[in-house]
């Protein structure tokens, strides 16, 4: 009644207005409440999801996915829980390939090195054989070392779904710091080293981009014959960013170029280079996480080249 009083005498409605309005109240309250709760009924909805995925996980079921439709303020939530999940189902699926890969590839080694040292303890062994064997067994111990880093690594990264080391750092500068490194190598092959790089400020991984070039630089050199050439060029355009890596090797046929970056795929069926197959699988999801491409061009017996997309992201994204 108040209400309608004021509205009569302040606000200059005449008495039937003033009643409408005063009778208008209770519905609009109505109406009001009514739509508070079914916000409040939308948004318990939404909790639940969250709420239900999560004792899903906890339970151990790293199948669940909550659907992002009519997610409203909670989708951002939701993707990263469902980010969370595939990682962690990721992590899981790897763990169980890497006993299954290590246990089978770590095999040969293992049983080179057993064999050699029973040689070595046999009495009837001349000097010079047991300098091979010790040689044999420091060799197998020292792939045996490369093999487990490797295979670590690459269950690592295929496991993970986002770089969380980003920087700001001199892609060209640290292409040459990986060739320096690896000059030592390039000169016992008396290979002609030429460069071409662009300066380029990229941001990304600075770490997982070092891996790349020591991968991709190491293979050229092992298929390089002596006094052949390895060429870098480095070339941007905007955001894009292009490293090509070319050998004069003895290069690849279609087949062996499409199944490269597989894991334990070697190419050489000879094995007379050493190698168990798994850089170029790093190299691979290195650039995939990169959100980036690599190419691979091979004319058998005249060389390949690792060509290297990157998209050049802004920092502040």
């Amino acid at each position: 009644m108040s209400f309608g009083f004021i509205a009569y005498m302040e606000l200059d409605m005449n008495s039937n207005d003033a009643v409408y309005m005063l009778a208008m109240m209770p519905c609009m309250g109505i109406i009001a409440g009514a739509a508070l709760l079914k916000i409040i009924r939308i948004l318990k909805l939404r909790m639940k999801k969250i709420l239900d995925g999560i004792t899903s996980v906890a339970e151990g079921d790293l199948d669940v996915e909550i659907d992002l439709n009519n997610s409203g303020e909670y989708r951002e939530m939701y993707e990263n829980f469902n980010r969370m999940v595939r990682e962690l189902k990721n992590t899981k699926i790897e763990m169980q390939n890497f006993m299954n890969e290590f246990s089978h590839e770590f095999k040969t080694p293992i049983t080179s090195i057993h064999g050699f040292a029973e040689l070595l303890l046999e009495e009837n062994i001349s000097e010079d054989d047991r300098k091979q064997y010790l040689q044999i067994i420091l060799e197998e111990s020292q792939r045996l070392a490369s093999l487990s880093q490797n295979t670590l690594l690459l269950s690592k990264l295929d496991a993970q779904e986002v770089l969380t080391d980003k920087k700001e750092f001199e892609l060209d500068e640290q292409i040459k710091k990986c060739a320096i490194l690896l000059f030592r190598e390039i000169e016992k092959k008396e290979i002609v080293l030429n460069m071409e790089l662009a300066p380029v400020t990229y941001y990304g991984s600075a770490e997982l981009l070092h891996q790349v070039w020591m991968n991709l630089i190491s293979n050229a050199i092992k298929f390089t014959p002596n006094g052949g050439e390895i060429t870098i060029i480095m070339i941007a355009v905007g955001n894009q960013i292009t490293i090509n890596i070319s050998d004069t090797g003895i290069g690849m046929d279609e087949e062996t170029a499409r199944l490269i970056f597989n894991k334990y795929y070697q190419g050489d069926s000879s094995h007379a280079t050493a190698g168990f197959g798994l850089g170029l699988s790093i190299v691979k999801r290195i650039v995939d996480l990169c959100k980036s491409e690599i190419i691979v061009t091979s004319v058998p017996g005249r060389g390949s080249t690792f060509s290297v997309v990157l998209q050049n992201q802004n920092k502040n994204k």
